[in-house]
C-alpha cells in the first residue's frame, strides 16, 4: 500500500486513542525506515528519477531495512523488549503490524513482496497490487468516506457538548 494510506488508515483505526498521532508514526515506522531513507538518499545524490522502482537497481541497504521494518518476527520481538520495558505495549504500537498485514495482502511476489517473515523465511504472499487503479480508486474512496464521518462525527459531538454547557 501507498506510504500515505498507511499513516491515514493508522489514524482511522486509533482515531480515537489518547494519542493517534504515535499510532500514525507507527503506521509510517516500516516505510519510513526503508523508503523514505532511499527517497532522502536519492535527493543528496541526485538520483531524481520517479516513478516504479526498477527493483534490481535499489541498493540492498534498502532491502535490508525493508526486510527488517516489515517483518512480523522483529515487530514480535520489538514488542516484547517493549513489554519487558514497560510492562504494557502502548496501543498506538498495534498500528506496526496492522501495517504490515496491509502490506501482505496488497503487494504481490512480482513486485516488492512483503518480507513478514525475514530473518526466518522468504517465502512471499500471493498478494494483489495495490497500484491497480481499481485498488486504488476503492481504497482512497474508503479513505475519504470514513475520514468524513470521522470529522462530521466530531463536529456533532463538539457541538453537542458545547449545547450541554448552555
Amino acid at each position: 500500500m501507498d506510504y500515505f494510506s498507511h499513516g491515514i488508515w493508522s489514524y482511522i483505526f486509533f482515531h480515537r486513542s489518547k494519542q493517534p498521532f504515535y499510532a500514525v508514526l507507527f503506521g509510517l515506522l516500516p516505510d519510513s525506515t526503508s523508503w523514505l531513507i532511499y527517497f532522502f538518499y536519492r535527493l543528496i545524490t541526485w538520483d531524481l528519477k520517479f516513478g516504479k522502482p526498477n527493483v534490481f537497481a535499489v541498493p540492498d541497504w534498502v532491502m535490508t531495512l525493508y526486510g527488517l521494518s516489515h517483518s512480523l518476527v522483529i515487530c514480535a520481538a520489538a514488542f516484547l523488549i517493549v513489554y519487558l520495558v514497560l510492562k504494557k505495549i502502548p496501543v498506538y504500537m498495534y498500528a506496526w503490524p496492522i501495517v504490515i498485514v496491509m502490506d501482505i495482502l496488497t503487494h504481490t511476489r512480482e513486485f516488492l513482496p512483503t518480507p513478514f517473515l525475514y530473518p526466518i523465511s522468504n517465502w512471499p504472499f500471493p498478494g494483489i497490487s495495490w497500484g491497480n487503479r481499481w485498488f486504488m480508486l476503492v481504497n482512497w474512496g474508503l479513505i475519504i468516506m470514513i475520514l468524513s464521518y470521522i470529522v462530521v462525527k466530531k463536529k456533532w459531538y463538539t457541538k453537542l457538548g458545547e449545547n450541554k454547557k448552555k
